[in-house]
């Protein structure tokens, strides 16, 4: 059985994917099954991503489709881990696990703050970069800013952004994605979530996270909710 906050996941991800592509002018479609690129991505977004559990036959459909489209290269975004790939020729690039914390009453933490401006902005990804998310393309164009469902955060120190993540919200959640820091803590992951939590109203927190940001996001009260693994391949088979 697939925890519905699980699914409730997959469907902010895909959310925050639509904005991502619809800034950079980007083509896909949205369905009850599935995100799905008709252009090639931004690096280290998926090809597809499932959003909804128990859609085996659906989801190879549209892999076959995909797989044509980019000559075998597909990386996917097996939301709840349910796809057995392997002879198609796909491998486990990472796995991580679906957090969620309930909402509650947070004020923006001592030194966290909305980046509001295109200059800020671009400090912040030059440090989201710097800290494990390297990438030639500009990421974050000003236009993520005037959306009114994503919002950067950022914690700074001594003229820059030290730490910082995205909140992206949904009608019935706000994601925590891109979390990064100088130097990761418990204590900075506490402020993170919290600084979303000041943003997100009376929303839930969704997100998902691996090895110490997993760790330190039980000691911020997050539930572990489901599994998810990205799988690639550069020669699909079907």
């Amino acid at each position: 059985m697939v925890d519905e906050r699980a699914i409730c996941g997959a469907r902010n991800n895909a959310d925050w994917y639509e904005a991502v592509f619809s800034v950079h002018g980007l083509e896909y479609h949205r369905k009850e099954h599935a995100f799905v690129a008709q252009d090639v991505p931004p690096p280290c977004y998926s090809k597809l991503t499932v959003l909804s559990p128990n859609e085996t036959e659906a989801i190879t459909a549209e892999l076959v489709e995909l797989a044509e489209r980019f000559d075998g290269d597909i990386g996917l975004k097996d939301s709840f881990c349910q796809l057995d790939l392997t002879k198609n020729g796909f491998e486990t690039l990472f796995a991580a696990t679906w957090i969620w914390r309930s909402p509650r009453s947070a004020m923006m933490p001592a030194g966290w703050e909305i980046v509001r401006d295109g200059s800020d902005l671009l400090l912040w990804e030059d440090s989201w970069k710097r800290n494990g998310s390297p990438a030639e393309q500009r990421m974050f164009p000003d236009t993520l800013l005037a959306r009114n469902d994503v919002v950067f955060l950022g914690h700074r120190a001594n003229g820059h952004f030290n730490a910082g993540c995205i909140a992206n919200k949904s009608a019935d959640s706000v994601g925590l994605s891109s979390l990064f820091a100088e130097e990761p803590s418990a204590l900075l992951f506490s402020q993170a979530a919290d600084a979303v939590s000041s943003v997100g109203g009376d929303l839930p927190i969704v997100g998902y996270e691996s090895g110490d940001k997993l760790a330190f996001s039980k000691k911020a009260d997050f539930d572990l909710v489901g599994q998810l693994r990205i799988l690639v391949t550069r020669a699909a088979d079907f």
